[in-house]
């Protein structure tokens, strides 16, 4: 029995092909049977094996019938409702469960949406997500995404999920137009060509475009069908100050851990607020940065400033006259002081825009102004 489960259980036995050779017989299941010199079976043919083979024939037609009579049973409900729980486990947020709940349905395929943010927010994460599931529930046959290059020749297949990425690099290619070499021309061609192939063949496919929101405005820009096929948008919010802040911490070796307190938690939050957009990292990329920098210095040492301020009083210094407009600024500058106070308050301020128009010859120092 030990030789019929390490051998014969542990593999398919319907994949098994008997022979009546004396070292490929039905005995070579046996995995003792090669390895020991003295402790195996001397008989030509384990009788257990034996007996589970002329079992499996003799029930096999049954078994058979069972099966499909199992299968034909499962209604598209049945179905729908193991996918709809298997979407479950994920615990996604509601816009991406809901982009992905009629995908639960056996009868429906195809999905063609924008993954929409900033470097360093978990567009990445919720891309593996989305594959993952559907790979679980049968419409694509890999949990891995295909990386479409738009410069390169590709084809569409119904079973994977593709992921349009570097769409810079497309744009920058597309609108080339001060180059006329033979090479640059080539590349706006196998471009163009692509977009037709995405607008023509995308019926029943699973595409992502994954970009920021000003990359997805001019890639739709190119072609006039691309906001009718990518309608679905899934948008990735930057993280707050809270959030840089609790994955800073994380990612801190121990000793440093020990030293932060709710003072140094205080006063890297305020260096966030007044620093924070003058980094090129952002997100958990920021979080990342800023730790690693702390990681090389004996004590939490954040970076130098990068926020230089200066008061209304220090530029209109350098600007004569003008002093209506030095006036309006003024009031502008007192109006927004106002409303963020009022925001943190938890007031809800009506919108409304703040165009201006500069006006005046050419040399007045509009540009000055702005």
């Amino acid at each position: 029995m030990e030789c019929l489960s390490r051998g014969m259980v542990n593999d398919d036995i319907y994949s098994f092909k008997f022979s009546t050779q004396p070292k490929g017989s039905i005995n070579s299941i046996c995995v003792g049977r090669d390895k020991s010199k003295t402790n195996y079976c001397e008989m030509s043919a384990c009788p257990v094996a034996v007996a589970g083979y002329i079992w499996y024939l003799k029930n096999k037609r049954n078994s058979e019938k069972t099966t499909i009579e199992e299968v034909n049973s499962i209604t598209d409900n049945d179905i729908y409702v193991r996918n709809y729980n298997e979407l479950k486990k994920f615990n996604l947020d509601s816009d991406l469960e809901n982009l992905l709940i009629p995908l639960a349905s056996p009868n429906i395929k195809g999905l063609r949406c924008a993954f929409i943010g900033e470097d360093g927010t978990d567009r990445d994460g919720a891309i593996k997500k989305v594959a993952d599931y559907l790979y679980r529930i049968g419409k694509i046959s890999s949990s891995k995404a295909i990386e479409l290059n738009l410069s390169s020749n590709f084809v569409f297949e119904d079973d994977r999920l593709y992921l349009i990425t570097d769409v810079q690099d497309y744009l920058d290619i597309i609108n080339n137009n001060d180059d006329f070499s033979s090479s640059a021309e080539t590349g706006r061609k196998a471009n163009r060509n692509n977009i037709k192939k995405i607008v023509n063949q995308t019926k029943g496919k699973y595409i992502i475009v994954n970009c920021n929101a000003l990359e997805f405005k001019k890639f739709i820009a190119t072609n006039a069908k691309l906001p009718y096929i990518f309608d679905n948008t899934i948008y990735f919010k930057d993280y707050d100050n809270e959030q840089i802040l609790q994955m800073f911490e994380n990612n801190l070796p121990d000793y440093h851990k020990q030293n932060m307190k709710d003072d140094t938690r205080k006063l890297i939050l305020e260096y966030l607020e007044k620093n924070r957009k003058h980094f090129p990292f952002k997100n958990e990329e920021l979080s990342s940065f800023l730790a690693g920098y702390v990681s090389r210095k004996n004590d939490i040492q954040l970076p130098k400033e990068r926020y230089k301020e200066i008061t209304l009083e220090e530029m209109f210094s350098n600007l004569i006259g003008m002093n209506n407009v030095k006036q309006q600024i003024t009031e502008l500058s007192s109006f927004l002081k106002l409303q963020k106070q009022l925001e943190k308050m938890g007031k809800e301020i009506p919108s409304f825009n703040l165009h201006m128009m500069f006006l005046g010859n050419p040399g007045t120092r509009k540009n000055n102004s702005c």
